[in-house]
């Protein structure tokens, strides 16, 4: 399967989620999602992602709090501009901070319900670190099961 032939496939179940459910960018399904998705390339991620990852998921089972979720993003911002000043969005280093950043501000904004641009550019991220289409489908199915 081509890559714009997968793009179009989790587009349009990403469609599919938010006309059946709308759920929020901050859900338990969304989160769920983002983590498998970012474990899925935890092994290209650089050290300051994956502190945030694992910040992340200390979050969202109540052992850490909001004001630390806000510090990493923070932190992570300052990285990318330290050691990526002007580098595209493509490079692989870059996309893999920025699609940390991205469940991260979901924590702060729970109730936005942009759930298609959200997870559509978020996967676009993910996968210019490594494309995973397929399992990267297989989870929007597994975590959004009832919407579609």
């Amino acid at each position: 399967m081509t890559s714009s032939l997968s793009d179009k496939r989790l587009d349009d179940l990403l469609n599919d989620i938010e006309i059946n459910c709308n759920p929020a960018i901050g859900s338990e399904q969304c989160n769920g999602f983002s983590v498998e998705c970012l474990s899925l390339i935890r092994h290209r991620l650089p050290p300051i992602a994956c502190e945030a990852l694992d910040l992340l998921k200390d979050y969202r089972t109540g052992r850490t709090e909001l004001e630390s979720v806000t510090k990493m993003i923070v932190q992570c911002w300052k990285y990318l501009d330290e050691k990526h000043g002007g580098r595209e969005i493509h490079h692989p280093e870059v996309s893999a901070v920025r699609a940390v950043i991205f469940p991260l501000d979901a924590q702060k904004h729970p109730k936005d319900r942009n759930i298609v641009d959200h997870l559509s550019f978020f996967l676009t991220l993910v996968n210019n670190v490594e494309p995973h289409c397929e399992e990267e489908e297989a989870l929007l199915r597994k975590h959004f099961a009832e919407c579609l």
